[in-house]
């Protein structure tokens, strides 16, 4: 299927060692085996794979290692997820060079999508200028992902500055960016994952499908509470190129028959 699968399903989800003491050195980490979660994502059928930056900034001065992964299962590397603070302007230039430093070593595979979550929130409750902070970041993000013909999206979080549909309006009507809905999170958050669908269609071209349980868990597709074809036919009908992938991260079952599930499921509606 042309649908890209993120390796985040196979292990905890985590921040780099270096986090604590470097802001530059602050990227996303699974610490499971990436060769594991390549062969359960071609063996499911998808044709490309999402992958947190610090897994991939791994392979740096190996990074034949990772290209004869991916050759071996026959699939691309499509896009990096990345976490933006952003409203912190002393450290700003830091998170761009860790961003820049991702995203370059991304594109030497061909990747063409940057997704970017979150937003910081700070110990004393949010401000109301963080929203156009984090904005202007996440327009600095587009240059520097457009200088490498690469795509930015934003990814509303929960745990973040962006949870609600609220909150998103708040940053989207500040910033250019497109934005990479995630439908668990957007639930998560109180919103209804069509209705954000619908309003920022022409904004979306990264589409991050997760599905979530009754009691707040992450799922396969189908397996839990959001009804995903009312999504899918919205963009179809808009039409234009639409890049899928799906997060399956915090599943308490087996992540190589998650992506199966999810395959089958999505089938019947792609």
């Amino acid at each position: 299927m042309k649908v890209t699968y993120s390796t985040n399903a196979w292990s905890p989800v985590m921040a780099h060692c270096a986090a604590p003491n470097n802001v530059n050195g602050a990227y996303y980490m699974c610490p499971g085996s990436d060769e594991e979660a390549i062969a359960g994502i071609a063996a499911a059928g998808y044709d490309s794979i999402e992958m947190f930056d610090g897994n991939l900034l791994a392979y740096e001065g190996r990074e034949e290692e990772l290209r004869a992964l991916l050759k071996k299962y026959n699939v691309e590397l499509r896009a990096i997820y990345s976490a933006c603070c952003f409203i912190y302007e002393e450290i700003l230039p830091e998170e761009m060079y860790r961003l820049r430093k991702a995203a370059e070593f991304a594109s030497r595979f061909g990747a063409t999508q940057i997704a970017l979550g979150g937003g910081a929130t700070r110990y004393d409750g949010i401000k109301e200028s963080d929203y156009a902070k984090l904005a202007a970041g996440l327009d600095t993000a587009c240059e520097v992902a457009e200088s490498l013909k690469m795509t930015a999206s934003f990814h509303p979080h929960m745990g973040s500055l962006v949870e609600s549909p609220e909150q998103l309006d708040k940053v989207m009507e500040k910033t250019r960016i497109k934005l990479c809905p995630d439908c668990g999170h957007v639930k998560l958050g109180g919103g209804d994952p069509l209705t954000v669908t619908k309003k920022y269609a022409d904004r979306i071209l990264y589409f991050h499908l997760k599905d979530v349980t009754e009691d707040g868990m992450f799922c396969p597709l189908g397996v839990g509470t959001i009804d995903f074809a009312p999504i899918i036919k919205t963009l179809k009908e808009r039409g234009g190129e639409i890049l899928w992938v799906v997060e399956c991260d915090g599943w308490s079952g087996d992540a190589n028959e998650g992506a199966k599930i999810t395959a089958e499921y999505l089938k019947n509606l792609l």
